[in-house]
């Protein structure tokens, strides 16, 4: 009895040796930023200006409806009337009408150009949850230390950071070493297709290959699960999107004599079998690499678990699982969004329709997804097919352990700081225009130097959105040193000449 118990005892000591050993070799966090010289940003001035472009209703709607055109040419010309500079300085072309494309010519030619990404458009308010507001959506209001209103943060807030940093970069006589694109787009809440997506295509046929491309995305929080100190998450892929309509069909009638299962009932046990039915979970592809980088900054127990994923993985998963942030991090999600039948209460309906959505984590594909949806229902009345159109591949991951990645990490670092920011790339739930980019480039990046704070997340799309006056001030500082900072960057390569497919101003 007592050898076997020995080689138990022998065994356990030894998968905690090399536990101990694997967390130990852990690297240590990363030295504090190096300090640089802020240039000099007016505050106020620059969030008079953001307010200025929050009155523009620049609404996408995703019910089809058509777009106020007057409203983002409105915009168009408050730019230029509030950037002199940059607009003496760049070259701007509108792309697709209404998306704006701008270049900052850079003094090496040779050089991988830097492409920076925003978007005009905002979502609607719903009319249920207009009164709610403290200020007007619309109004571009300055009040208690915050400019109010939509796309105050999602994503004028990014637009007007980039002009004002360009501007005042050119007032200071800078030039970049890189050429600098700046691709606004026009339809991004509604998927970027018609704005985004013609600018990519247009820089592409140019022969343009990004440095790195950096769009909206992540954000610095104050704190993480797990990690107890603010810190930038920096988005390095996105999930893929698909919405599956589920279709079932009955005989109809009047309800005084049902069927023994109508079509809302075959769809409704439809439904209850995909969300019953959630996809498995695993931990890798960009958000294990989260996790990873966040080892560093843990307690050693913390450190112990996520060092140790062969031996902890499981419960790992476990935990996470208990936060729907956590779980969606590890999983593709489901999540029924629309239903219809009926049209009087006294009959039944001979269709019956739902919209289930799924969040695609790296690693499946919108065909898996919906091949598995077609399997756990398992019903030949059922009908799955995509709801109109709407459907996106995960992007490829962009490298976190190179040279573009560490300057993004730097220039966060030095613009706002700490000094020894935990800096660490994540899987973005959502969708962004650089999503266009990601076949061409693993190097592209989702970040808005914002602090987002308590109920923060909840405003964007959602009521009183707002943006911290000195948080602003941080993101136009953050776009300067970017801009600056990338001519640090190595590699040199040719481009070719501009091609055609745009309007010159």
């Amino acid at each position: 009895m007592k050898k076997p118990l020995l080689i138990l005892a022998s065994v356990i000591v030894a998968l905690a040796g090399v536990a101990i050993v694997r967390t130990l070799r852990v690297p240590p966090p990363p030295e504090a930023a190096s300090v640089s010289t802020p240039i000099s940003i007016d505050g106020a001035g620059a969030a008079e200006h953001l307010a200025g472009a929050v009155r523009f209703a620049t609404v996408s709607f995703a019910s089809g409806a058509p777009i106020d055109t007057a409203a983002f040419l409105a915009l168009h010309e408050y730019f230029r009337e509030t950037y002199p500079l940059l607009h003496s300085t760049l070259e701007r072309e509108t792309v697709a009408n209404l998306s704006l494309l701008y270049t900052w010519t850079g003094r090496n030619p040779s050089l991988q150009p830097l492409v920076l990404m925003g978007h005009m458009d905002v979502v609607p308010v719903p009319e249920a949850s207009a009164d709610r507001w403290t200020h007007d959506p619309f109004g571009g209001e300055i009040a208690d230390g915050f400019v109010w209103g939509r796309g105050a943060l999602d994503d004028k807030m990014t637009v007007i950071a980039l002009l004002e940093a360009v501007e005042a970069l050119i007032r200071d006589g800078f030039q970049p070493e890189r050429t600098v694109y700046l691709t606004f787009g026009h339809d991004e809440e509604v998927g970027g297709m018609y704005g985004a997506k013609p600018m990519v295509d247009l820089l592409a046929s140019r022969g343009v290959t990004p440095a790195f491309v950096l769009d909206e995305g992540g954000m610095i929080t104050e704190s993480i699960a797990g990690l107890q100190m603010p810190a930038a998450i920096i988005g390095v892929a996105e999930k893929g999107y698909i919405s599956l309509e589920l279709v079932a069909e009955a005989a109809g009638g009047h309800s005084s004599m049902p069927p023994g299962e109508s079509a809302v009932g075959v769809l409704s046990k439809a439904i209850a079998k995909v969300e019953a039915n959630p996809f498995p979970m695993h931990l890798d592809g960009p958000s294990r690499g989260m996790l990873e980088a966040m080892a560093p900054y843990m307690s050693f127990g913390r450190r112990l678990a996520l060092a140790n994923f062969w031996l902890t993985g499981p419960f790992v998963q476990r935990e996470m699982a208990k936060d729907p942030l956590g779980a969606a991090l590890l999983r593709t999600t489901t999540a029924p969004t629309l239903l219809q039948a009926g049209v009087k209460d006294n009959v039944l309906p001979p269709r019956a329709s739902g919209v289930v959505n799924f969040r695609i984590r790296p690693g499946e594909t919108t065909e898996t997804v919906t091949d598995r949806v077609r399997s756990v229902i398992d019903d030949a009345r059922v009908t799955v097919s995509v709801y109109q159109g709407m459907a996106m591949e995960p992007t490829t991951v962009s490298d976190a352990e190179g040279p573009e990645f560490g300057m993004l990490a730097e220039t966060v670092r030095q613009a706002v700081g700490p000094a020894d920011l935990p800096v660490i790339p994540y899987l973005v739930m959502g969708g962004t225009d650089a999503k266009y980019w990601a076949p061409l480039s693993d190097k592209v990046y989702r970040f808005m130097a914002v602090t987002l704070r308590g109920d923060d997340l909840t405003r964007f799309h959602g009521v009183d959105e707002r943006v911290g006056i000195e948080d602003f001030a941080g993101g136009v500082q953050f776009f300067a040193q970017l801009i600056r900072n990338s001519d640090g960057l190595a590699e040199a390569e040719s481009q070719q000449s501009p091609g055609r497919g745009s309007t010159i101003e």
